[in-house]
């Protein structure tokens, strides 16, 4: 039975349901402090953006023991259409790092696209629940262009400061753009939103059981979107406030968010292999950017975790790194703290020759992706030193540079991808 994993409430709301035009999404657990009033927002906004459009918002809820599905029902009152479902959490979903807090994000988002395709709805908006920052005009932003413009998927472009989502900015982003000739602001959750036909086409049809699923939701709907035949654009948010959570070990993430564009590279290698360059998404709203830095940044333990790798990680890394670069990476390991620095194209062909690494199954490939995170450390400690004391604009510099070097280091990865499949 195709829709089997639905929770039992589930279908039977289904089978009673009236339509609905727009389905709002609150992705929650533990978010009695933020999800009220952000549920308030994103009905008020739907509700004043698009008068006649039939709304149901939908609370999906990983079980919270602090009383957020009971919160919101109060919160918005009984004018609103909500839904409230406790949705599945699988083991291996606790696994999963997100900055949303919320095991089984990924069985959420698909009972989402499932009410929003038998209800007919026109879009489907999903927000985290610890978000802070959202106001009444999200759901402009995010649902207009599918509404008025015929997009298929809205991402989230959020205000950030200098050196905030550093793995972001210097690997998921810039990778992603090479690959597939788009630039998005790539971003580990916070707010999207679907259209009916991207769920039709494309999510609902997806591998959901398969390993893709543990990777998590976020990498998995943004490569989607981008390797798909879809309409995307990009909405400018504003600053990205959240309730803080605990989100588990770096490198944890970095296997997670990193393992998810590597599985999906082999999906669509015959689509990433013939473009040639880049271009920015469509923008609706304001133009976001890097903002100044909020905290200070310990560059010399990111340099100690660098160092730490050095120590424990090179039978791992001779493995993996083509010979010339396992020299120059150990080249590195003798620099002092101020005069550390790890060249940009060192950093690409890094990580281009882990993602060959992955595709050749040279080792376990989560201890191959969890090797990668002192690397990582490493050029982010060499771009804070690079940049440090000096203009916003001097990162956003030193961040296109790298894009460009992703670009022009292509052809390397398609030669020996190539010929690693022969």
């Amino acid at each position: 039975m195709e829709d089997s994993f639905l929770p039992e409430s589930v279908r039977t709301r289904l089978e009673e349901a009236e339509q609905a035009d727009i389905v709002i999404g609150l992705l929650t657990f533990n978010d009695k402090a933020t999800a009220p009033a952000l549920a308030r927002a994103m009905i008020k906004g739907c509700a004043r953006s698009f008068p006649l459009q039939r709304l149901l918002a939908v609370n999906c809820d990983a079980g919270s023991q602090d009383g957020t599905a009971q919160a919101i029902e109060q919160g918005i009152g009984e004018s609103s259409r909500l839904w409230t479902i406790h949705h599945p959490v699988l083991s291996s979903s606790y696994k999963l790092v997100s900055e949303s807090g919320v095991p089984g994000r990924e069985s959420a988002v698909r009972i989402l696209a499932t009410i929003t395709d038998k209800l007919n709805a026109a879009a489907c908006l999903v927000v985290d629940g610890n978000v802070k920052s959202a106001d009444e005009h999200w759901p402009e932003l995010l649902v207009d262009p599918i509404i008025s413009k015929g997009v298929d998927c809205v991402l989230p472009w959020f205000l950030r400061n200098r050196y905030e989502g550093t793995l972001t900015n210097t690997l998921l982003a810039p990778l992603t753009a090479a690959l597939y000739g788009k630039r998005i602001p790539y971003h580990l959750g916070g707010a999207y939103a679907f259209s009916g036909n991207m769920i039709r086409s494309t999510l609902l049809p997806q591998p959901w059981d398969q390993e893709i699923a543990r990777h998590g939701i976020d990498g998995w709907v943004m490569t989607l979107a981008v390797a798909e035949s879809l309409q995307i654009c990009r909405a400018g948010l504003g600053p990205r406030l959240q309730q803080a959570k605990p989100i588990g070990e770096l490198s944890a993430l970095v296997a997670q968010s990193v393992g998810c564009l590597f599985y999906l590279m082999e999906r669509y290698q015959e689509k990433w292999e013939t473009v040639k360059d880049s271009a920015v998404v469509p923008t609706v709203g304001p133009l976001m950017g890097v903002g100044a830095a909020t905290e200070s940044i310990n560059v010399e333990r990111m340099i100690n975790g660098f160092r730490q790798g050095l120590r424990d990680l090179l039978p791992v890394w001779q493995i993996i790194l083509p010979a010339e670069t396992f020299q120059q990476v150990l080249e590195l390991g003798v620099e002092d703290t101020d005069g550390f620095r790890f060249p940009p194209s060192l950093w690409v062909q890094v990580v281009y020759d882990f993602a060959l690494a992955y595709h050749d199954r040279l080792l376990h490939r989560d201890h191959l992706l969890k090797a990668l995170t002192p690397l990582y450390l490493g050029y982010t400690a060499s771009l804070v030193l690079t940049t440090r004391g000096q203009p916003v604009k001097r990162v956003e510099e030193e961040l296109e540079r790298l894009a460009v070097e992703y670009e022009i280091m292509k052809p390397y990865l398609i030669q020996r991808w190539r010929w690693s499949d022969e």
